[in-house]
């Protein structure tokens, strides 16, 4: 499969961040929650309110109906597309990025507007999203130490955006060679019900910076089948020649 991505500033996360809160995110397709994504992207703009405008009271998610995503019972399977990535605006057109990546089987394969790939669970309600990072030259932990203040200036007060949780680490890939891997877990309330997000950034063994940018959304009650579905996507993301 080919597909456009357009390169914008800011990331995944925060055009996910973004797209959720505009309801793109409820289970359809807003933009993103990274950080709006992050991941990724024309530059996005940081959301501002005049100086009369009265702040909106804080949200309290709603129950959802949905039963908690079960990690022994996820299978997985390797997908392999291309993604063209559009002349930017100072006027570099990079190269086309074909990779691969392990995402859950029965999950549908859809690109976004911006040509990210994302993986969608069969209630429309849970989805990974994986993109190339262009241009290749920050380090996984510069991304996500970049990302957090992006995302919290971002994300209306009202939808409680929460930092869960950082971490650094150096797994073993599929390829049997060493990737350095910065994780970000956060929390808020798009719109009706509360929303843990997890986002990677990704340097493979020939980078020194992240090559791969890629954020996985669901429910609470989710969590542990989420970080299963970015462990396996973080340490299966390859550059494909």
């Amino acid at each position: 499969m080919r597909v456009k991505r357009v390169v914008l500033v800011g990331g995944l996360v925060l055009a996910t961040a973004l797209g959720v809160a505009g309801g793109y995110y409820a289970g359809v397709l807003t933009k993103p929650p990274y950080p709006v994504a992050s991941g990724v992207p024309a530059p996005l703009g940081q959301v501002t309110t005049s100086p009369t405008d009265e702040p909106l009271p804080i949200k309290t998610p709603e129950p959802n109906k949905y039963e908690a995503l079960d990690p022994d019972t996820l299978e997985f399977h390797r997908l392999e597309f291309t993604i063209d990535l559009v002349q930017n605006d100072q006027g570099e057109d990079p190269p086309p990025v074909r990779l691969s990546v392990r995402v859950p089987k029965g999950w549908k394969q859809t690109l976004t507007e911006k040509g990210e790939a994302k993986f969608t669970d069969p209630t429309g309600t849970r989805w990974i999203r994986v993109a190339p990072v262009y241009p290749v030259k920050q380090t996984p932990r510069q991304k996500r130490d970049q990302l957090v203040p992006s995302l919290q200036s971002s994300i209306p007060h009202e939808q409680v955006f929460k930092v869960l949780s950082q971490s650094d680490d150096v797994p073993v890939g599929i390829d049997e060679q060493k990737r350095r891997v910065s994780k970000l877990t956060y929390s808020y309330i798009p719109a009706k019900w509360l929303r843990p997000v997890i986002v990677e950034y990704v340097a493979t063994a020939d980078e020194d910076a992240a090559n791969f940018e890629m954020s996985v959304t669901g429910f609470p009650q989710d969590q542990a089948a989420l970080n299963l579905i970015a462990e396996k996507a973080a340490v299966s993301v390859l550059p494909q020649d």
